[in-house]
């Protein structure tokens, strides 16, 4: 070996080793000459699991949902030039959905970057603000005790990684030619121990007694609401929620991504026909809160979203993880960067008991009767409605199952039509930036490490825009039921005002595909079934959730007949909350 060989590898050895003992447990890794280093640890290392994705992009997200499944970091790794760049979308829903994420891009060396070398981008700060640190190493074999320094380095960037608020950090590593030794797999170095380099003592994110007290003073209004935003209900939170709704007389309107709408010990304080309810102006116009509990991200329901903004509540107090505010509305009057757990629970010990009164059964009766008449219809339903799928679904599922949804209308769907209560699981989705690529690999990601069902319901568009999805399948043998909504384009555009465009709304909105989905899933190997009726889908669901391997359920769907039937679901809804006995 030469000597900067050797320090190549030492370096990656040395990487490798304090990831481990850093808690990363899983790596994904794209194939690549520059990152051959990095490959060679990676393969020899114990306790680290290595997946082999050849496209960068659903690699991304492949860790993604990794590490949003195993609520701890993951480490992912690729070769220089474009190879970076198509990581920085899952790099970006990472960031703001806050998932710990640990990226190594391997670099040319200085000398030859901006002189025209092939495969050589400027990697440096890449992923600019949409990571949470970022640093561009030294090249292995440069002066100095840099097997010290790549430890401390990998270190710090795990406690970032996984610090307030987690997010994705970005590790520049150049290496010099000659990459790796030719012949035999050669033998990393190994050093003893388990603990890491430098350890890292966090310390607690908690509010003072003295803000607590004051915080808990927004109580003493009777008409307020608790609002729960996408990824809210980690922990012990749901119980806590519930007790403090409970108590205070506020109806909780949980998002479906707020991992709280489908807990049986939330079921009895929420008030799940909210997106529903919302729509009939007058019952939102009589409704307004004056006072708003929110944790976490804003929901994704429109009429709630005007709600909030039309309230303007005078008490409205959001609990947001340390270094962010997600508050686009402006409306927040009080922001608590804090562990959200340890809040609640301070403000539950420090709430009055409230009887509940007509503001609560105002909310509770109105969400009834609009799930009374969603509910009513759909057992009905015999066509192919994108709103039934969710309800069905939910019944056909084993409990604690993880459901991914996808972005645009199966979100909204499963906001709108999505009853609480009716099953008990878990819902993700990639909501941070809310984009419809890398779905499918997320899903995928969250299968490959979890030990329990994973089910994702994707658009047509979102499925075609992850083929590479596919091959992450394909090649680890993964199992999940991947429902696909097939309406031949972007069903969520028929709902927009440009939907009238004739021609050129079809061709620049609807964007029709006129791809039979069947093979291109079959050619990887999946299980596929294109149904005609309920009867079918139920049977495909069920044979799914029973059997190993990747099953795609592909439902067709009219876009000009399903938009027509969410207005007359919504005008059913609307008529029943009308007719019932609702206090203004």
């Amino acid at each position: 070996m030469t000597a900067a060989l050797s320090a190549n590898l030492t370096a990656a050895a040395a990487i490798t080793e304090e990831l481990v003992r850093s808690g990363v447990r899983h790596v994904v890794s794209c194939p690549g000459g520059r990152s051959a280093a990095l490959a060679v640890a990676f393969a020899t290392q114990p306790g680290l699991r290595d997946w082999v994705v050849t496209d960068e992009r659903s690699a991304g997200f492949f860790a993604l949902g990794m590490a949003r499944e195993l609520r701890a970091p993951v480490a992912l790794a690729c070769t220089s030039g474009t190879a970076a760049a198509n990581l920085l979308p899952a790099v970006v829903e990472a960031s703001r959905s806050e998932v710990p994420l640990v990226v190594l891009t391997a670099d040319r060396p200085p000398e030859v970057r901006d002189f025209g070398a092939a495969q050589t981008i400027d990697q440096v700060r890449l992923y600019g603000s949409h990571v949470r640190w970022s640093a561009d190493a030294p090249s292995p074999g440069e002066p100095g005790d840099l097997e010290r320094y790549f430890r401390a380095l990998v270190c710090r960037a795990v406690s970032v990684a996984t610090g307030a608020p987690p997010g994705p950090v970005h590790l520049n590593l150049p290496m010099r030619e000659p990459l790796v030794p030719a012949g035999a797999l050669p033998v990393l170095p190994v050093t003893s121990g388990s603990r890491p380099a430098v350890r890292v003592a966090r310390a607690a994110t908690v509010p003072a007694p003295s803000d607590l007290a004051l915080l808990a003073e927004i109580f003493t209004e009777e008409r307020g609401v608790i609002v729960c935003g996408p990824r809210a209900g980690l922990g012990d939170v749901p119980g806590v929620v519930a007790s403090l709704a409970a108590r205070v007389g506020w109806p909780l309107l949980a998002d479906p991504l707020s991992e709280l709408r489908f807990r049986p010990e939330t079921t009895t304080v929420q008030a799940d026909g909210y997106d529903l309810v919302l729509r009939d102006e007058a019952f939102a116009a009589a409704h307004r809160p004056r006072a708003v509990l929110q944790v976490g991200a804003l929901p994704v329901s429109k009429p709630l979203e005007r709600l909030l903004a039309a309230a303007r509540a005078p008490a409205h107090v959001l609990i947001a993880s340390p270094g962010t505010w997600p508050d686009p509305l402006h409306v927040a009057t009080t922001v608590v960067q804090a562990d959200a757990a340890a809040t609640l629970r301070g403000l539950l010990e420090r709430a009055p008991a409230r009887a509940h009164g007509a503001w609560w059964a105002d909310w509770r009766t109105a969400s009834e009767a609009v799930r009374s008449a969603l509910d009513g219809r759909l057992a009905c339903e015999t066509r192919l409605f994108e709103g039934k799928v969710f309800g069905e679904l939910l019944r056909a599922v084993p409990a604690d199952t993880l459901m991914h949804v996808g972005n645009s209308m199966p979100v909204r769907d499963l906001d709108t039509f999505g009853a609480a209560g009716a099953a008990r699981v878990d819902v993700a989705g990639n909501r941070g930036a809310n984009g419809i690529d890398g779905v499918l690999s997320t899903a995928l990601g969250a299968a490959a490490v979890g030990r329990r069902p994973v089910v994702l319901v994707v658009g047509d568009l979102s499925f075609l825009h992850d083929l590479g999805g596919l091959q992450i399948a394909a090649r680890h043998r993964l199992s999940a039921l991947v429902v696909v909504i097939d309406n031949d384009g972007g069903g969520v555009f028929s709902f927009l005002p440009q939907a009238g465009y004739g021609d050129v709304f079809e061709r620049h909105f609807g964007t029709p595909h006129g791809l039979d989905l069947a093979p291109l899933a079959a050619a990887a190997g999946a299980r596929v079934r294109r149904v005609r009726d309920w009867d079918a889908f139920h049977d495909a669901a069920a044979r799914a959730c029973a059997q190993p391997g990747l099953d795609v359920v592909v439902v067709p769907s009219d876009r000009a007949l399903n938009a027509t039937l969410h207005d007359e679901y919504v005008a059913a809804a609307l008529a029943r909350l009308r007719g019932a006995e609702v206090a203004a």
